[in-house]
């Protein structure tokens, strides 16, 4: 029985030793491939909008790049509530409009969705301009590292709908961000961790849910 028990805890401790060894050696790609997995980018096509998700400056430039190539006539900017600089309120809606007139994107080719909290109710208030607005297809910008959850919720909400969604990221280096790298600078690691966690959120209350 002792020798039994013996060669079954070198069994056992080979086995560790050989896991240990295996997630030493593959730690980087492994790391490399949980970032890869939340980013991507459809090929781009023309579509009847382009939506900038609520969030960073940097999607709400992308969506008027993409409008001044040619990609859509209209612009979709979902934005959050009242943000500050140096301590002082901005109306999102106010500084939208400049953004978009600096660029020479004209206020008739802007539809705007105030007052959004989160990527589910993005993709909400969205789908309510869409089926007003009579749209038959999307471009959906947003930052790399959200871009698998936005999509997911996208296609959660217009599940239902004939819409041909496009689904496009800001580059990685407009956002200064690397797949390399990610897990060793603190923005990056905060990032990917929230992604996930939110992902496993957005799961339970709403992809299983609905």
């Amino acid at each position: 029985m002792c020798r039994v028990l013996k060669i079954g805890c070198l069994v056992v401790t080979g086995t560790l030793l050989l896991a240990f060894l295996t997630v030493l050696l593959a730690w980087r790609p492994i790391l490399r491939a949980t970032g890869e997995y939340l980013v991507f980018s459809d090929s781009l096509r023309k579509a009847d909008a382009i939506v900038a998700v609520s969030g960073e400056e940097s999607r709400r430039l992308t969506a008027i790049e993409l409008y001044g190539r040619g990609y859509a006539p209209r612009i979709i900017f979902n934005v959050s509530d009242t943000t500050y600089y140096f301590g002082q309120p901005i109306d999102p809606v106010e500084s939208v409009r400049q953004d978009a007139a600096r660029h020479g994107v004209p206020d008739s080719a802007i539809l705007i969705n105030r007052d959004i909290g989160s990527t589910w109710e993005d993709a909400r208030a969205t789908r309510k301009t869409v089926l007003s607005q009579g749209l038959h297809s999307l471009i959906v910008v947003s930052s790399p590292f959200n871009m698998r959850r936005a999509a997911l919720t996208y296609r959660k909400v217009f599940e239902t709908d004939s819409l041909r969604i496009t689904f496009i990221s800001v580059p990685l280096e407009t956002e200064k961000l690397s797949l390399e790298l990610w897990w060793t600078r603190e923005r990056e690691l905060i990032l990917v961790n929230n992604e996930y966690v939110k992902l496993i959120l957005y799961y339970f209350k709403y992809f299983r849910a609905h």
